[in-house]
């Protein structure tokens, strides 16, 4: 099988553009990821002080409900 030099040329050049487009698109998935993971350990913070401010809050619902009585 006999390649001309442009044929080598053309191929090599779409095999680094191919190669380039995957680590580069690899890259982007790895940082999207580890934002998304920032994101859901900052979710779940937020999660659970919502879960004491709306327990704090029944409590005291309950005792304003036990004063009016």
């Amino acid at each position: 099988m006999k390649l001309d030099i442009k044929t080598v040329i053309v191929i090599g050049t779409l095999l680094f553009g191919l190669a380039g487009f995957y680590y580069t698109t690899k890259s982007d998935i790895d940082t999207l990821s580890l934002k998304v993971e920032e994101l859901q350990t900052e979710n779940n913070n937020i999660r659970k002080r919502l879960n004491i401010l709306d327990r704090k809050t029944n409590r005291l619902n309950k005792q304003l409900r036990e004063l009016k009585k």
